[in-house]
């Protein structure tokens, strides 16, 4: 990445070059896929990349360093306070495995980045501190508590709109109070899971049922690990880990097709379109019959390339954010090989509603018309949203230079050679 000196930034976090976030920043080009309005990588480094250092900025002063400890543990310790208290949080992270439960393991979390975080930051004092989020979000808080008292400023109102980096901390902290507890209860769940699998080994009286259970634990791990890697991401944040941001979206209409997959919104979702797949017929069928484990192959192979997707994000791995442009791997072939591989997966738990069983009691051609159009219909309208997500994420990265060349060379959002 190209960079270009911003002036010395003071110790409160702000750059004496203010112009480098200015309003202008705050309206967003119109862009159309991968074909917005370029920016060069100067510009997108002066007006948008919050991930850009200027090659004289020094290293954090101590100072520096204790008010972004102090901030951040104040900040996490008040979530963490709200993840406990607030019922949907806390009845997501009651899940437990093995005794210890969601909501343990972020309190450990927390208290090892309160010992930890310490030795690292007054050690390395990265200059990243500099613009601390954080710190960037407290002061914006304590701006709007002050406007109402402050004569001196006039009642000027317009003290409560954040600036463009203080929208941005802002969104990135949104997004890990949300996303993290979701991560976070889908890998305990799959821990849960994968251990009652094991348990049922032990059962199974024929190869063809122990291959079935192995199967099904294959799955269970594959999920297991991408939860583990969403979680870390949105977890975590390092020039080390190289997962940074540069921006969080902020568009309310993107934001929604986004939020639209994941509890407790989903809930909207899945009233409307039904829900996007049947895991139990996967469970089901007929374990001597060449179909059922065709589909249940077509399922292992879908998360497979759903799993890899998210190892080549590796740290990357959350919504929401450009944390940088990954290349290589499946995203070398298409632009969202995690979307196309959780569709087809999806599918693979629907085929067996599409396939009538006039033996079965209770049989009615009528109610399999119904449940085949119903199944048909809620998987195109999820594929749909997942479309949709694939564009809006698009636009939303498009913004990057480094995105805009991506897409120049990558030229297929999901199948290679055809779209």
């Amino acid at each position: 990445m190209s960079k270009e000196k911003t002036g010395k930034q003071t110790e409160g976090g702000s750059s004496e070059q203010t112009g480098r976030f200015s309003e202008g920043a705050e309206a967003e080009s119109a862009t159309q896929g991968c074909s917005p309005t370029v920016l060069s990588q100067s510009e997108f480094n002066a007006h948008y990349n919050l991930a850009f250092l200027g090659e004289d900025l020094p290293r954090a002063s101590v100072r520096q360093v204790l008010k972004h400890y102090v901030g951040s543990v104040a900040i996490y310790g008040v979530l963490l306070l709200f993840v406990t208290l607030n019922p949907w949080f806390s009845n997501l992270l009651s899940i437990s495995f093995k005794g210890v439960t969601g909501i343990r393991i972020y309190y450990y979390l927390f208290a090892t980045y309160v010992v930890i975080a310490p030795l690292i930051l007054f050690v390395g004092r990265p200059r990243s501190l500099w613009v601390s989020k954080n710190l960037l979000i407290l002061g914006f808080l304590w701006r709007v508590i002050r406007v109402p008292f402050r004569r001196d400023l006039g009642g000027d109102w317009r003290r409560f709109k954040p600036d463009y980096r203080e929208a941005n901390a802002g969104m990135f902290l949104l997004i890990k109070l949300m996303y993290g507890p979701l991560m976070l209860h889908s890998l305990m769940l799959e821990l849960v899971r994968f251990s009652g699998l094991r348990f049922q080994i032990f059962f199974q009286s024929t190869w063809l049922d122990v291959l079935d259970v192995r199967l099904f634990m294959f799955i269970s791990a594959v999920f297991m690990l991408d939860s583990l890697l969403f979680f870390i991401g949105y977890s975590t944040e390092s020039g080390l880990m190289r997962n940074r941001l540069r921006y969080a979206e902020t568009n309310l209409f993107r934001i929604l097709v986004c939020i639209a997959c994941y509890g407790p919104f989903n809930m909207v979702t899945i009233s409307v379109l039904g829900p996007s797949n049947h895991q139990q017929f996967l469970f089901q069928g007929d374990l001597s019959h060449p179909m059922t484990w065709i589909l249940r192959g077509l399922a292992a192979l879908f998360s497979i390339t759903l799993v890899t997707s998210s190892l080549f994000l590796f740290t990357k791995a959350s919504n929401l954010t450009n944390r940088g442009i990954v290349k290589t791997g499946p995203y070398a072939l298409v632009r969202h090989p995690g979307y196309m591989s959780k569709n087809l997966l999806w599918l693979t738990t629907l085929i067996p509603a599409f396939f009538p069983d006039p033996t079965a009691v209770g049989f009615s051609w009528g109610v399999y018309a119904l449940v085949f159009v119903k199944t048909l219909l809620g998987w195109l309208a999820w594929g749909s949203i997942y479309f949709l997500r694939a564009i809006t994420e698009e636009q939303f990265l498009s913004r990057d230079p480094e995105y805009v060349a991506y897409c120049r060379k990558v030229k297929y959002r999901f199948i290679p050679w055809v779209y």
